[in-house]
């Protein structure tokens, strides 16, 4: 949305080092022109002493003119530092030689030496001659001058008042006027006044309506003043004036403009703009807005008829969005002329007022219109390589009007035409017909709808289509040939292909054993993928395809890889699975850092965690980049059901430093504590039924240290969490 009130004109821009005066501008070109009805032979100037008072007073300009018959305009525009004056004289002539007298008055003068042009015209003002920068003689005693000693301005009541202060060496009634320039627009004040040989102040006035009709707000330039036919330029700028200040009857003071969308469809029904209006007295008032594009079409005009009391108010006037459609006009919209009238009186008028923001005809909803719409189905066995198709040709109505006399063509670039009409067709409504084409090579269908336009439509981009049919054939890949590789060795195959129709081809191969990019495929084998194995490479169009089976063979080779997990032995710091560990009572799963793929290498400092079934039962760090874990050589057991709590690992071997955590079963609830015997254990029977020997610990699992082991109770698991441990049997007691 925008606000505001403009004023369009046209500037001519001239860059500040050109800024020079109209004499400076015009004596650096010459325009002269002569015609064979005219041409001036000779020209002189000089001063006389019209009134016999001893003083010259009037400056002559004598020309002699070779002319054929006929009315001539003689001008002489004389260039003197406070303007230009002009001086014309009409003439009948005779053919031949002529001299001709033209006279300006030397009050209207202020220095001793002129530029002045001459241009002479038939009776129908076209030019005959022409001649420009020419110089006059130096006078410097002539009678009478004027000069402007000082303007000033001021507001008086709903009156902007300009005093002109002027001397005068002479008596004079003559007609004057006073300029005021504003945002490329001039208003004068014009009334005859006596002069005075003295100095005094002619006061110029303008009215209320004159300055609220600029709807400006600044400061005026007051630019020049005429005095009979002399102009004196002043360029002087006024104080700060608001119209608004000056206002005695109603008047618009700002313009906004937003597009309306009523149902939320993505076009906007109406275009309003909005008139800020500052209402005077109660009242019926009338505002009248005429709304055109930037190339002089009319949008719109709107009146809005309203009874208002005194105060500011708001006028929307709303412009049907279809109208801008259906006029293919867009913005930004020129609010051309803008008024208001009070009890049938114009009180305020604006041209050139506003211009909207930018707006495409397309933004605008569309009329209630027909929409034609073609389309081609056509069945798709020729996908297949069948060459037999139906082919169904639909016209729709999608419009939200009915369609009158509708003519359609259907036809191939062969023999096939096909013409028909429907005299009605509703909105929402469709007719069609099918075409069975047999025996096909490749050809193309097409069909339009209102081919001569006869039907206004609300979008005709889709009153016609063409489907082009090509014949689909098979691709053809090329042969496949046996492989055969040894384990780890790095397999990789290219499929090739050509395809009849230059369709865009796709590979695959039945295995996710290979990976591919596109035709390449790669198998990086393993030491455990030694085998025979058999596959089926394709190609396909998407419709066809094409398939070859071939063999790989993966030799076993002799490797030092013990546990059969892809690393070799000398590398590999962690040896076995869950299955190497010698177990009778555990469900065992095995983790390292959360993960329960063992068949990678492992190179720092990770979490191992030993589990039954969904619980931990051991648990500890191990840095795999200083240590191997060998799974081969554990032991774990947990006590047979109905018996005492225990569990026991022996074959891990925790380096210097480290500890581990086990989890014993609380099976039965009735005992309280825990032996710990932290050494190499063959049984759990080993552990003696008090702990009483020296390398066993009784431990109380209240969360506190005994010795180095610290023993806690979860009831969740209803297991025994201890820690601090390194070759371990633990029993409850």
């Amino acid at each position: 949305m925008k606000r505001g009130v403009v004023v369009l004109a046209l500037l001519l821009l001239i860059p500040s080092a050109y800024s020079i005066s109209i004499k400076e501008l015009i004596s650096r070109y010459s325009f002269s022109a002569s015609s064979p009805e005219l041409d001036v032979t000779g020209f002189t100037d000089s001063m006389i002493d019209k009134d016999n008072n001893g003083i010259n007073d009037t400056l002559v300009f004598e020309l002699t003119a070779s002319n054929g018959n006929g009315n001539y305009i003689f001008v002489i525009n004389l260039f003197d530092s406070g303007g230009v004056i002009t001086s014309e004289a009409n003439k009948t002539l005779n053919s031949g030689t002529n001299k001709i007298n033209i006279t300006f008055d030397s009050i209207f003068l202020t220095q001793a030496q002129f530029n002045y042009s001459i241009k002479i015209y038939s009776s129908t003002y076209s030019l005959k001659y022409r001649k420009d920068n020419i110089q006059t003689q130096i006078y410097r005693n002539y009678e009478g001058r004027f000069k402007i000693l000082g303007v000033k301005d001021f507001k008086e009541g709903k009156t902007l008042k300009i005093n002109l202060t002027l001397n005068s060496s002479v008596n004079l009634t003559s007609e004057s006027a006073l300029f005021l320039a504003y945002n490329g627009s001039v208003i004068f004040s014009k009334q005859n006044i006596s002069i005075a040989d003295s100095v005094q102040d002619l006061e110029f006035d303008f009215d209320s309506e004159a300055i609220k009709d600029t709807h400006y707000t600044g400061s005026f330039n007051i630019t020049s003043f005429r005095l009979n036919k002399k102009i004196f330029k002043i360029n002087s700028a006024t104080a700060f004036y608001d119209f608004r200040d000056f206002a005695s009857g109603s008047y618009i003071s700002g313009f906004a403009d937003t597009g309306i969308d009523t149902d939320n469809d993505g076009k906007y029904d109406l275009l309003q703009i909005n008139a800020d209006a500052q209402i005077m007295d109660d009242g019926d008032y009338d505002f009248l807005i005429a709304l055109y594009d930037l190339f002089d079409n009319l949008v719109e005009t709107r009146n809005v008829s309203q009874s208002l009391s005194a105060g500011e108010r708001t006028i929307k006037f709303n412009i049907n969005g279809s109208k801008i459609y259906d006029k293919k006009l867009n913005g930004p919209f020129i609010v051309k002329y803008a008024e208001v009238h009070h009890n049938g009186a114009l009180e305020d008028k604006i041209n050139d007022a506003y211009a909207t923001s930018y707006y495409n005809f397309n933004d605008f909803d569309s009329p209630s219109l027909p929409d034609l719409k073609t389309e081609i189905i056509v069945s798709d066995g020729y996908h297949y390589g069948i060459n037999n198709v139906a082919v169904t040709f639909n016209f729709k109505n999608i419009g939200l009007k009915r369609a009158f006399n509708v003519f359609t063509e259907s036809f191939d670039n062969i023999t096939f035409f096909k013409s028909s009409v429907f005299n009605i067709l509703n909105a929402g409504s469709e007719s069609s017909y099918q075409v069975n084409f047999t025996g096909i090579s490749d050809f193309e269908i097409s069909a339009i709808a209102d081919l001569d336009d006869v039907v206004e439509e609300s979008d005709e981009s889709n009153n016609a289509e063409k489907i082009v049919i090509r014949l689909n054939n098979k691709p053809v890949l090329e042969p496949v040939s046996n492989i055969t590789a040894n384990e780890k060795d790095k397999i990789i195959l290219v499929l090739s292909a050509s395809d009849p129709n230059g369709d865009a081809l796709s590979f695959a191969i039945n295995s996710t054993k290979f990976y591919s990019g596109d035709n390449v495929f790669q198998w990086n084998t393993s030491s455990t993928d030694s085998g025979d194995y058999t596959f089926m490479a394709t190609v396909s169009d998407g419709f066809l395809s094409d398939s070859a089976i071939f063999n790989v063979v993966v030799n076993d080779i002799t490797e030092n890889d013990m546990d059969n997990d892809g690393i070799d032995d000398s590398i590999d710091m962690l040896i076995g699975n869950k299955s190497s560990v010698n177990t009778a009572t555990l469900n065992l799963s095995i983790l390292v850092n959360g993960s329960s793929d063992l068949f990678q290498k492992f190179n720092k400092s990770s979490n191992v965690a030993f589990l039954d079934g969904n619980y931990k039962i051991m648990e500890f760090m191990f840095d795999f980049s200083a240590y191997r874990l060998n799974l081969t050589k554990i032991t774990a057991d947990k006590q047979l059901p109905s018996q005492k709590g225990s569990m026991l690992v022996r074959g891990l071997d925790m380096p210097n430093g480290s500890k581990k955590i086990m989890y014993v079963d609380k099976s039965l609830k009735f005992l309280k504590q825990l032996c710990i015997k932290d050494t190499k254990v063959a049984s759990i029977s080993n552990i003696s039924k008090k702990c009483s020997r020296k390398d066993e610990v009784k431990i109380t699992c209240n969360g506190k240290f005994t010795k180095s082991y610290r023993c806690t109770y979860n009831l969740t698991s209803k297991k025994y969490r201890v820690e601090g441990l390194k070759n371990t049997g633990i029993v409850q007691i």
